[in-house]
């Protein structure tokens, strides 16, 4: 079940942590990075190899844009959450000063 904001701060709150799991996601990417350069160089050349590649190279290529997708996308969200507070907390000041 959604949890209610019951205030402001509760939307603050809620798109605090975005850009943390951003950097998260960031991270696992360049350990992904990481693995397939590894595995790139790893797997060889002869006819084996060149299976094995064919098989796994273009799916970790994949799970790599992947994160980087989900990253940009926390990152838009947290920020289009940080937007949103500021203007709700600018028209809820006019408000109070209208009052």
């Amino acid at each position: 079940m959604a949890e209610d904001l019951t205030a402001l701060s509760d939307l603050e709150a809620k798109f605090s942590k975005f850009h943390e799991m951003s950097d998260l996601i960031s991270t696992i990417k360049g350990k992904t990075d990481e693995i397939n350069r590894y595995n790139k160089s790893s797997a060889g050349n002869d006819e084996i190899g060149k299976q094995y590649h064919e098989n796994v190279d273009k799916p970790t290529d994949g799970v790599i844009k992947l994160f980087a997708k989900v990253s940009e996308v926390l990152d838009s969200a947290g920020q289009g959450g940080k937007n949103a507070s500021r203007i709700l907390g600018e028209a809820d000041h006019d408000a109070a000063g209208q009052a």
